[in-house]
């Protein structure tokens, strides 16, 4: 009879050591907000060196008077270089925040964050993110891409590359809108 109380004792002190491990709060796993800044700031100004007016105005070029619709695009000396200045200050932008203390898509990933800008809260997703740096990357690529185009064609296009351009003037504003949707609401 002994023995069953003491087996119970122990069955019962046990538990209570189960159950109050499994009350004890778990630990949280710290946010690295600086993390998150970074992010914010590249985002921030990338896009608005993307979508610069004068970025926009040296990419439509001078146009031709004696074409129908001012096609093909024709971009002069001077046009080319200012072209090459936007190209090196973009990169600049994407070295000055990609370099050193940003953060990986494995950390990203992980993320779900409440985001509070102004009267405005959501739930800041990991993977949303990743999603919109990579159509950040993909809108660089195209444009710088762009740039070395019309420098490669000594400022000469054709329709094609022509038409190409202006999908991408067209394009630059929805673009820039929805990678900044998802930390700018």
């Amino acid at each position: 009879m002994r023995k069953l109380h003491i087996t119970a004792a122990l069955i019962l002190m046990l538990g209570l050591v189960l159950l109050t491990a499994a009350c004890q709060p778990e630990e949280e796993e710290e946010f690295d907000q600086g993390a998150l800044v970074a992010v914010d700031k590249y985002i921030n100004e990338m896009t608005e060196a993307l979508s610069d007016e004068t970025l926009r105005a040296d990419l439509k070029g001078w146009v031709r008077d004696y074409y129908e619709d001012d096609l093909p695009l024709y971009y002069d000396e001077e046009r080319r270089e200012w072209l090459k200045e936007h190209k090196e200050e973009l990169g600049r932008v994407r070295q000055k925040h990609l370099n050193g203390g940003f953060p990986t898509d494995e950390e990203i990933s992980e993320w779900q964050v409440v985001v509070v800008r102004g009267d405005t809260e959501w739930m800041l997703e990991g993977e949303e993110v990743i999603i919109a740096l990579r159509q950040l990357d993909r809108l660089y690529e195209e444009i710088t891409g762009t740039i070395d185009m019309i420098i490669g064609s000594e400022g000469e296009l054709d329709m094609q590359q022509s038409e190409r351009v202006l999908a991408l003037l067209d394009g630059i504003d929805p673009a820039v809108e929805e990678i900044r949707s998802v930390l700018f609401r």
